[in-house]
């Protein structure tokens, strides 16, 4: 498969465990949580990329559904990246996932790519 030079791809993966306990709290259907997801996802994605500075146009940007260390693992391989680049923790906020989270943690358990993981701003603010 070839790539373009300088090739891009911004990967949102939408947990399929989320989802799930959406609907087991009544919040819709399935169909109905996903496209909000989906939506959502999207939209952030564009600002974020907006906001760094980013023509949209040159990058993909693709949101999945699925097991994100297994969705970020699988698009990994199937676009044969250089190297993946993903905050070191997320919103789970158990102590077992203080240095990195735990989708962070699984990706660098088992990927077979270059990781580079980034403190998520509120780390980064000197006191």
């Amino acid at each position: 498969m070839g790539r373009k030079p300088d090739y891009i791809c911004v990967l949102h993966v939408i947990d399929n465990d989320f989802v799930e306990k959406c609907i087991s709290s009544g919040l819709g259907t399935a169909s109905q949580i996903q496209k909000t997801l989906f939506m959502e996802a999207k939209g952030r994605l564009k600002k974020f990329l907006q906001d760094q500075n980013l023509a949209t146009n040159s990058i993909e940007m693709e949101v999945t559904k699925g097991t994100p260390f297994l969705e970020i693992n699988r698009k990994a391989i199937e676009k044969d990246v250089d190297i993946v680049i993903m905050g070191t923790h997320g919103t789970s906020g158990d102590m077992k996932t203080i240095f990195f989270g735990s989708t962070t943690e699984r990706v660098l358990r088992f990927i077979k790519k270059p990781v580079l993981c980034v403190p998520i701003e509120e780390d980064r603010k000197e006191d």
